[in-house]
């Protein structure tokens, strides 16, 4: 077990991605899933010794109910990582001034609950350009993780967008420039002015997991969605590739969406938004099918948060 990994989550809450829209609750979101989710993931982990990256948003830190299972995340020896403030999906159409307040403001709550703050940024649905690099340099992140370099990213912008059929422009958007599709599939300092190719900027790009040749998905919405058989087939073409692994998961890919107490928060299916996998996937089949995946990993890799593993890129 000598190759390295990371597994990355993205921490996203019904508030964080629906933002009211399908939330019946008189007084707005409980946050219930949240601290369920976080309590079921820290399990999970631990059976296996992982330490993750959990790109967590800033809102999710102003309810004070949720400082226990954020600290929880850290006394866990997982690392916490920025995935902004408001989580707004049209990230890359932001000003220079909106995206510093963006990542400022989170890092300076994360900093105030758990006394750190984070050195590396995901862009909500990965949907970054490359002005964000003096962005980033500027507030000294070491590393993004906001690039997907998969060829199937044109219908996965298209399906996107048809799912999100009743939202604004900037909200119906994802996966950032087209270009990124091409960026390299291993981790990489880029280049000042361009997030796909790599350069002598002091940023480290960690691209996520996709296969070879046709460079397919290899996250775990995929996963859900396909079943066990097609993902070891990618996994082995990964492995016998030599490339490292970097394997992506949501908060809701660990919560019991059916829980009485969650009903009145979820979004209805003509909403006009879009409805992962995950939140209409009973949880015991969840972990039933990562739990699978994760121990096949585990047996061929060295996971460490990507934290860890700037240390061994940065120059």
């Amino acid at each position: 077990m000598s190759n390295t990994g990371c597994i990355s989550i993205d921490v996203d809450t019904l508030s964080s991605i629906y933002k009211g829209q399908g939330c019946t609750r008189p007084g707005g979101y409980t946050f219930a899933e949240f601290r369920s989710g976080v309590e079921n993931m820290l399990k999970f982990f631990e059976k296996y010794g992982i330490s993750t990256t959990m790109f967590m948003v800033g809102n999710d830190f102003l309810n004070k109910k949720n400082h226990d299972a954020i600290k929880a995340i850290r006394d866990a020896g997982h690392e916490i990582a920025n995935h902004s403030m408001t989580h707004p999906q049209g990230f890359r159409y932001l000003s220079s001034e909106e995206k510093t307040r963006e990542l400022d403001e989170m890092s300076n709550i994360c900093e105030s609950v758990i006394g750190i703050r984070p050195i590396g940024f995901r862009s909500p649905g990965w949907n970054i350009d490359d002005s964000t690099i003096p962005v980033l340099n500027e507030l000294g992140y070491t590393y993004d993780s906001s690039v997907f370099p998969t060829f199937l990213m044109p219908l996965l912008k298209l399906s996107h967008w048809a799912s999100m059929s009743r939202q604004p422009h900037h909200v119906r958007t994802t996966m950032g420039q087209l270009n990124y599709m091409f960026a390299p599939r291993v981790p990489y300092h880029v280049r000042d002015r361009s997030l796909q190719k790599p350069g002598e900027n002091k940023l480290i790009e960690f691209p996520l997991s996709v296969s070879p040749v046709l460079r397919i998905p290899f996250f775990a919405t995929l996963l859900l969605f396909t079943g066990k058989r097609f993902f070891d087939y990618l996994y082995r073409a990964i492995k016998s590739a030599g490339l490292p692994i970097h394997f992506q998961m949501h908060l809701s890919d660990f919560i019991d969406y059916s829980l009485p107490e969650l009903q009145d928060q979820m979004p209805q299916g003509n909403s006009g938004v879009y409805v992962p996998q995950a939140l209409n996937t009973p949880l015991n089949k969840k972990l039933e099918i990562f739990h699978r995946m994760v121990a096949l990993m585990a047996e061929d890799h060295k996971f460490i948060t990507l934290q860890e593993w700037s240390r061994s890129i940065s120059r």
